[in-house]
């Protein structure tokens, strides 16, 4: 196994900005990865067309925090909303590239959120995104473009709530498939970026396939002079994997995406507290 076979290429960053918190975290850990990687990275408002048809019906009405004051909301409002929010993203990106000397450009488009964030993806290595955008209540669950990214992204796709920052250790989920291999290295690289040491969390149901993945991972290692610990789970559930990454403390999840069935993965994105980097 090489080094240059399986090291993805990551040159060109995308994150969804809006104004929540989470997309604030998304922002400031892609921007992180960019500094290393010295990739270039693009920010992407989504003028949600679904929040303007909704402005320019003669009942709409906004309910504002904590519920004890409603205003009527019209069309111009919210566009003027949503174009204060857009300068807001644009100011927050403009900071995060200036203070590291990161290459970046930014657009707002208007459409679907999701179905717009998925076509810019298409030109990217990385999504970065806020795991939701306005939750309500404090457990946060994963939101609706973040759901449909998580399945239908072409690239990489890094999934992010707020106050959580990318942190060691860096925990990996491999089976020796090709894509696990890009897990592998990818997640070893970013070991290296927050230090500590890479927890492997090997897909084996069998000592001897143990043992073969153990030396596949090391043979890949050799010369990275990162340090590896290995936990062996015999089943690939989405509680399964909770419960590891809980148990490990992890702050930072890699995981192939081929491990997962669609809606596992979604279940797993939205129990998990840690960020979680999706590979394909």
């Amino acid at each position: 196994m090489s080094e240059r076979n399986d090291e993805l290429a990551i040159r060109r960053i995308l994150v969804a900005l809006d104004a929540s918190y989470h997309s604030l975290a998304a922002l400031e850990a892609a921007a992180e990865i960019a500094a290393s990687l010295e990739a270039e990275l693009e920010g992407l408002f989504v003028e949600d067309v679904n929040l303007l048809r909704a402005a320019g019906s003669p009942v709409a009405r906004e309910v504002r925090y904590p519920f004890d004051a409603v205003a009527r909301l019209d069309q111009a409002r919210m566009e003027r909303a949503l174009r204060a929010q857009a300068a807001q993203a644009r100011r927050a990106i403009a900071t995060a590239c200036e203070q590291r000397q990161i290459k970046w450009s930014f657009r707002v488009v208007r459409g679907e959120v999701a179905g717009e964030v998925l076509a810019a993806a298409t030109e990217a290595d990385l999504l970065s995104l806020g795991k939701a955008s306005r939750p309500l209540i404090r457990k946060v669950r994963l939101g609706s473009t973040a759901r449909a990214a998580a399945v239908q992204g072409p690239h990489c796709v890094l999934v992010l709530q707020r106050d959580v920052h990318i942190k060691a250790p860096v925990t990996v989920t491999y089976d020796g498939s090709p894509t696990a291999r890009q897990a592998l290295a990818l997640a070893a690289r970013l070991a290296r970026k927050v230090g500590g040491y890479l927890d492997v969390l090997l897909l084996a149901n069998r000592t001897e396939e143990m043992s073969r993945l153990r030396a596949e991972i090391s043979a890949a290692l050799r010369g990275r002079g990162q340090m590896a610990q290995y936990r062996q789970l015999t089943e690939a559930r989405a509680t399964t994997l909770t419960q590891a990454v809980r148990a490990e403390r992890s702050g930072v999840l890699v995981l192939s995406s081929t491990i997962l069935q669609p809606e596992a993965l979604q279940a797993l994105l939205s129990d998990v507290d840690c960020p979680v980097l999706v590979v394909r």
